[in-house]
């Protein structure tokens, strides 16, 4: 069953954490991410922001600063966010900080759509197979999430 994207954006404003986590692995978020930003979202492509923050340090130090990084650049964003081409934020040159974590408490005072890779199996999202170096499994019971397809826009 489909559930319109304004009643997720109702149910996500009164949440604790204001996150809605999108599993897509199509990268066919264009037309959700057209309409999010129309009703007042900012969409940021994860990946080109990460190269830029990595370009300014040392490879040895990407592991122990990368996090630091994201969160001095979320203090300046706007109060309504779209995060897709999270993927990079599963890598394990990056201490695997994965999609949701990265921005988990920034969601208690923004509203936040997150795009992520992987496979909704309940409340968790699992990226990669196991036994890789980039698998991850994450909790995602304390926000809504859904697949990308089972979104009405």
């Amino acid at each position: 069953m489909k559930i319109k994207l304004d009643e997720l954006l109702k149910q996500n404003a009164a949440n604790h954490y204001k996150m809605i986590v999108i599993v897509d692995n199509s990268s066919h978020n264009d037309k959700i991410i057209k309409i999010l930003e129309k009703s007042g979202f900012t969409s940021y492509n994860v990946e080109t922001s990460i190269i830029k923050i990595l370009e300014k340090i040392p490879p040895e130090k990407h592991k122990l600063r990368i996090g630091d990084k994201i969160k001095d650049c979320f203090n300046s964003l706007p109060h309504k966010n779209i995060f897709f081409n999270t993927n990079i934020l599963y890598s394990p040159d990056l201490g695997k900080l994965n999609p949701v974590n990265a921005f988990k408490y920034k969601a208690r005072d923004r509203e936040l759509i997150v795009f992520a890779a992987g496979k909704l199996n309940g409340n968790k999202i699992q990226y990669s197979e196991h036994g890789l170096p980039d698998y991850n499994e994450i909790d995602v019971s304390e926000f809504i999430s859904i697949k990308l397809e089972d979104i009405d826009a």
